[in-house]
């Protein structure tokens, strides 16, 4: 019939929204001015005359929040959840604040709430992201990240998250198409520049990563990150006075950090300063607790009194060590092998740089930070083997466990990284790497596992408990087909 469905009757709002919308819209510029006092005001003014709409108290909390009133912040999305207990954004926005509290948990709660009223909100997706990350919980955030940017794959923000839980997994080659793929979409993203820089400079691509710190640098002049990569990417291209300007420069934004005081004291090595035993010496004062540090600084002694000591016929642990590998022995723990496999382990064959192929999973390389009172215990005892072993005191770089299910395969490799190898430091001369077999498998097979060394060559069929130590940079390899589980536990250590 004529007359239906024609024009629409324009909404005119009542004198009490216009008041509402009028307070909204002052508060929203005192807030973009940055006159926070004169926006709450503006809020305050609105919750005395009755408004509580949700995006209201909403936008009231952020504002406060922004303003360091964060207990009344807290209060306001309280409020907002109490009058509107089906608006996902008040939880979503409280969740915000206690992750930036540091109140993890409460704030994975929050966060799961609104995602049970809004499952498809890529904000809350990406901020449960951002708690596993801040969690160090990478599998959960990787699947969190992936249904966020499934929702919205154009989003920078989005990339670089997935970028940097690639990263902690070890998939470097997945890390690097994230944080391109960040840059795809916002090519001025600070974080995805410097991190991509600072993945290419740890797979040794020193110039393309020096390309984009330079991009990251320009976009925050004052990035102590950005000025520390570059000086590492100079450090192992050998241009160590433009190595020393730029850590010297991150300093001068940055000014107590262990690490930079560390490869400072390595480059001022290298250009043959005296300087380098004060800044090895700040960073152990930055952090007293035993680190490469105190090795560098064994080291940097040596090497500077060296002449002298040749006369003494001085020789380094590596070369007192000699080729043979060594070994030794230590009853296995049945209490350890059961701990080690409720660990959190990762299939090996999809790390990027693993050695590892067939039925392989392991942990990652920081085994002895669980804080589990088992492998503290274990860790001392590999601690005092090996320091009367090589008669030296030992710092342990990294350590791990490993476990063939069944038929596996450990390609020919070595255990050193890119500083181990600087010419004149001869990190690699301290060195050493341990395996601790817990269970070896089968041995009546075709392929029993013998640890193969070349360099010379050299093999030795591991039984349960024993432990074989040898330098780090002899390479070796694993070949195992039986249908046992094979388990080892490994640490790479430093003896000084």
């Amino acid at each position: 019939m004529k007359g239906f469905g024609g024009k629409r009757v324009k909404y005119k709002p009542t004198p009490r929204e216009i008041v509402r919308d009028k307070l909204i819209k002052q508060a929203s510029k005192h807030f973009e001015e940055g006159n926070l006092h004169y926006s709450i005001e503006c809020y305050e003014n609105c919750l005395q005359k009755g408004f509580q709409d949700p995006s209201l108290l909403s936008q009231y909390g952020i504002v406060l929040y922004q303003a360091g009133h964060t207990k009344k912040a807290i209060n306001i999305f309280e409020k907002s959840i109490k009058i509107h207990p089906q608006d996902s954004n008040s939880y979503l926005n409280l969740s915000n604040i206690y992750k930036l509290n540091g109140d993890l948990n409460y704030a994975e709660n929050l966060i799961r709430k609104s995602l049970s009223l809004n499952p498809k909100s890529h904000i809350a997706l990406n901020n449960l992201t951002g708690i596993f990350i801040s969690k160090k919980q990478f599998l959960k955030a990787k699947e969190y990240a992936l249904l966020a940017l499934e929702y919205d794959p154009n989003n920078s923000n989005y990339s670089y998250n997935l970028g940097l839980i690639y990263s902690n997994l070890n998939h470097f080659q997945d890390s690097i198409h994230s944080f391109k793929n960040a840059l795809k979409y916002d090519r001025l993203n600070y974080g995805a520049n410097l991190n991509l820089g600072a993945m290419l400079l740890k797979l040794s691509q020193f110039e393309e990563a020096r390309k984009y710190l330079e991009i990251a640098l320009s976009l925050k002049p004052e990035s102590y990150e950005s000025y520390f990569n570059l000086g590492q990417v100079a450090l192992h291209t050998e241009k160590f006075k433009l190595s020393e300007s730029f850590l010297l420069k991150s300093l001068s934004f940055c000014q107590n950090n262990t690490e930079i005081y560390k490869y400072l004291g390595i480059v001022q090595f290298m250009n043959s300063k005296n300087e380098a035993i004060d800044s090895i010496n700040k960073s152990i004062e930055l952090n007293p607790v035993k680190n490469i540090s105190n090795v560098l600084k064994k080291i940097i002694q040596l090497e500077n009194t060296s002449t002298r000591l040749k006369s003494k016929n001085y020789k380094t642990p590596y070369e007192i060590f000699g080729s043979k590998p060594v070994i030794l022995h230590k009853s296995v723990d049945k209490e350890l092998v059961e701990i080690l496999y409720k660990k959190n382990t990762s299939d090996l064959n999809t790390i990027d740089n693993s050695n590892f192929s067939g039925n392989a999973i392991g942990s990652d390389y920081r085994l002895f930070n669980d804080n589990d009172p088992t492998l503290e215990l274990l860790k001392n005892d590999l601690i005092k083997i090996t320091s009367n072993y090589l008669n030296s005191e030992i710092f342990i770089e990294d350590s791990f466990f490993r476990i063939l299910e069944g038929e596996g395969k450990v390609k020919k490799h070595i255990h050193l990284e890119t500083i181990d190898q600087l010419s004149k430091l001869n990190l690699f001369k301290y060195k050493f790497s341990l395996v601790y077999y817990l269970k070896t498998g089968d041995d009546n097979c075709s392929e029993p596992g013998y640890l193969t060394f070349y360099d010379p060559e050299d093999k030795v069929l591991p039984k349960p408990g024993m432990i074989i130590l040898f330098p780090s940079d002899r390479p070796h390899s694993v070949l195992y087909n039986g249908k046992s589980d094979r388990m080892i536990l490994s640490i790479n250590f430093y003896s000084y």
